[in-house]
């Protein structure tokens, strides 16, 4: 039994990526290079990532909940809940956009790279693939249970977030800015 759900979640693996690898192909006669200004934003992006995760610890923090839940009235309970709850949701939709994105200028990064790496890709894409899975239960979780019921999952969804994060900045390390269009034009590529 475990064989076959090992082949099932190889298999699955083997055909995502193909089917990456073709809408990629497919695509990159339509998309752009990327410019210099495009290669700032996502270092900018994943140097706010260190900063946003603090905030966001805080945001889903235990003692916060268990403070309002001993001192505070009931009316006041239910509008932290329902602040945080909308700080969660929408949280993790600005993280799904800015990891969507990053996504994308990695593709297209990667004829730029000193140094092409198939292990960095394969891991890159199976993080963004883990933490597209599991932000879309999360989000469920929070609108469904609350930002403290579904405290596992958010730490895993955060772990994940920060590992694709890391993995990016891997990658935009490896590549030669110089290299890159530095003005509007480069759009037409």
């Amino acid at each position: 039994m475990t064989t076959i759900v090992l082949v099932s979640a190889l298999s699955t693996l083997i055909i995502t990526l193909v089917i990456r690898l073709l809408v990629q192909a497919g695509k990159r006669k339509r998309r752009a290079s990327v410019t210099a200004d495009e290669y700032t934003n996502a270092r900018q992006a994943l140097d706010s990532v260190s900063i946003e995760a603090a905030i966001m610890k805080r945001i889903f923090s235990i003692e916060d909940a268990n403070y309002m839940q001993a001192s505070a009235t009931p009316l006041v309970r239910c509008l932290f809940l329902k602040e945080r709850k909308t700080l969660a949701l929408n949280w993790f939709r600005k993280t799904r956009k800015q990891v969507a994105t990053l996504m994308d200028i990695h593709l297209r990064l990667v004829s730029y790279t000193y140094d092409p790496n198939p292990g960095l890709e394969l891991r890159l894409t199976v993080t963004y693939l883990s933490f597209l899975i599991v932000s879309n239960i999360v989000l469920l979780l929070v609108w469904l249970l609350g930002p403290f019921r579904a405290t596992r999952s958010i730490s895993y969804a955060i772990r994940a977030a920060g590992s694709f994060f890391s993995t990016s900045n891997i990658r935009l390390e490896r590549i030669d800015p110089a290299s890159l269009n530095s003005g509007p034009e480069s759009l037409v590529h």
